[in-house]
């Protein structure tokens, strides 16, 4: 009964009526929002610009990191050494600082091989 009361207090004209919150509220009503209103309103652009800059970084590296770096496993083997294995002297980091030479890296380190 409760639930219901809550679920029907949300159809009320204060929300969704004329002048109600949800049609102050919707993205078409605010400045800067639009086309219109962000040409008009020209100190936003940069922001927008920036700010979808910023977005486009984040996804993109977001994206790298669940394609490129080993804390995600796409595959579903039950045995973690395979996919792991794909990973074994090659890099996987950014940018190399230190200009280590991935190529033979596990045979310097020492690696234990867990298949034998």
């Amino acid at each position: 009964m409760f639930l219901s009361k809550l679920l029907a207090a949300a159809d009320h004209p204060y929300l969704m009526g004329v002048g109600g919150r949800k049609k102050n509220n919707s993205p078409a009503s605010m400045q800067g929002l639009t086309v219109k209103s962000l040409k008009h309103h020209v100190a936003l652009q940069p922001l927008f610009i920036i700010m979808g800059a910023g977005v486009l970084f984040v996804a993109a590296y977001v994206g790298r990191l669940a394609s490129k770096t080993t804390d995600v496993n796409w595959s579903k083997m039950k045995d973690p050494v395979d996919p792991m294995s794909a990973y074994e002297n090659k890099q996987f980091k950014m940018f190399n600082v230190g200009g280590a030479d991935y190529s033979n890296m596990s045979t310097k380190r020492n690696e234990p091989n867990y298949r034998a």
